[in-house]
């Protein structure tokens, strides 16, 4: 390779720790697809180094070894030699796309569309013209030949544009209407929110108001970064992250509340990384941001103390059965894993059932499933079968980017299940607190 490794090299001692035993295998969703050794941490490891020791070259084949990876972090807390294996991925991405460089659409969504934040809202928001022929194509005939993501006679499920951002619907400061107000948070939609599954957003500042909290949505948000990295872009990454934590920096909040584990993750556990070179002053300001991320399902049984105040349903008495799927930035990288089902059953409502592989990743890895549907159909496809056993009406989890994968999953096992976000079911119940009724 022409170009010094200097992503890799930084991270060599890391990948020197693996010691090949191979309980990475027993969790990762593409190994358990494949049976391919390149397919698992051990393998994408051991290619990283011989990358970087010049054993081998960057072919094509090791580059889909690197970007195969669905970024589960499952290896990363099972790991006995504590290998933090998603960071080793995100240089080796960066060092595949300094050494090859970004391909054309790449490099336009990378730093013109998500870099520079505005184009993001136009494209998504035009995105309904061609998602609307794509799903009026009927899938018999000669164009069907030319359609993505069709597989066994079925589309994929596309999400809906949500029309004008989730950002611009509200005003900066959302108040609360309890008469014993608790304070000011923030709240971090990201893109998915803001642009799609808005229901979500919504429900989020309905819950933090009902709960007596003032909620702050500053304008000009940007991505958090989590796909730049994906791509090995990680100079525009930097950029939207420093651009982000500026911004949040400035307000006096008490907290920053994310309701898309992805972003929660990205925010808390990432952004001290990728700005970690930054010189003293620069570095405390990243922590002081990091440290006050908190996702929603936290959130919420904090500030409730364990005491959530659930009203009924209005003509509502029967209960739905619900299962519950842990996003692997929740469970994995957060360590959120028990408030979301505290929450559920607080319920009145809801009949939880636990399904088997709860923490099991869903197949959709944000751009994996782009690059890689086939495998992110096939981890999904097991995913679904699990939500069937359970027989659950609903499906809760706690990112967005699931819930459209586990829609398209669901729809392809032809399972009528609906999947919300948990605080979507809370908002329907909770009443406002000190007596304060909806």
């Amino acid at each position: 390779m022409d170009k010094a490794y200097t992503h890799l090299a930084s991270l060599k001692d890391e990948i020197s720790k693996c010691i090949k035993c191979g309980v990475c295998m027993a969790g990762c969703p593409t190994y358990a697809m494949t049976k391919d050794e390149t397919m698992v941490a051990r393998g994408r490891l051991t290619l990283a180094g011989a990358a970087l020791e010049g054993r081998i070259t960057a072919s094509r084949r090791f580059e889909e070894a690197i970007t195969s990876c669905i970024g589960c972090l499952t290896c990363d807390v099972n790991c006995p030699s504590g290998v933090q294996v998603g960071e080793v991925i995100f240089a080796a991405r960066a060092q595949i796309a300094e050494t090859r460089g970004l391909n054309i659409l790449e490099r336009i969504a990378s730093k013109f569309v998500v870099g520079f934040r505005w184009p993001l809202s136009i494209l998504v928001r035009l995105a309904a013209i061609p998602i609307g022929i794509y799903e009026g194509i009927p899938l018999k005939g000669p164009l069907v030949s030319l359609m993505p993501f069709v597989r066994n006679s079925k589309k994929r499920k596309l999400p809906a544009p949500g029309g004008r951002p989730l950002t611009s619907q509200y005003p900066e400061i959302v108040k609360t209407e309890s008469k014993r107000p608790k304070g000011r948070v923030a709240f971090y939609p990201g893109c998915v929110i803001d642009l799609s599954t808005q229901d979500i957003g919504r429900a989020t500042i309905s819950v933090l108001n009902k709960l007596g909290y003032d909620v702050v949505i500053p304008k000009g948000q940007y991505c958090c970064g989590s796909p730049l990295q994906s791509l090995g872009d990680v100079e525009t990454a930097r950029k939207v992250a420093r651009k982000n934590i500026n911004l949040f920096s400035s307000l006096d909040v008490g907290a920053i509340i994310v309701s898309c584990a992805t972003c929660g993750h990205t925010l808390k556990k990432e952004y001290p990384v990728l700005l970690s070179q930054s010189v003293n002053g620069s570095f405390r300001k990243v922590k002081e941001f990091s440290e006050k991320i908190i996702d929603i399902h936290e959130f919420v049984l904090e500030s409730a103390k364990g005491d959530l105040k659930i009203g009924k349903i209005l003509g509502r008495t029967e209960k739905r059965r619900v299962t519950f799927h842990d996003p692997c930035h929740l469970k994995k990288g957060l360590g959120v894993y028990q408030s979301p089902r505290e929450m559920l059953t607080a319920i009145p409502t809801v009949e939880f059932i636990e399904m088997e592989e709860a923490d099991a990743c869903c197949g959709f890895g944000g751009i994996f499933s782009l690059y890689h549907y086939d495998l992110a159909s096939g981890i999904g496809a097991k995913k679904a079968e699990n939500i069937k056993r359970t027989g659950s009406q609903i499906v809760a989890t706690g990112c967005p980017g699931c819930k459209i994968h586990i829609e398209d999953s669901l729809h392809r096992a032809g399972y009528p299940a609906k999947v919300r976000h948990t605080v979507e079911l809370l908002d329907e119940v909770l009443t406002y607190y000190h007596g304060d009724r909806i």
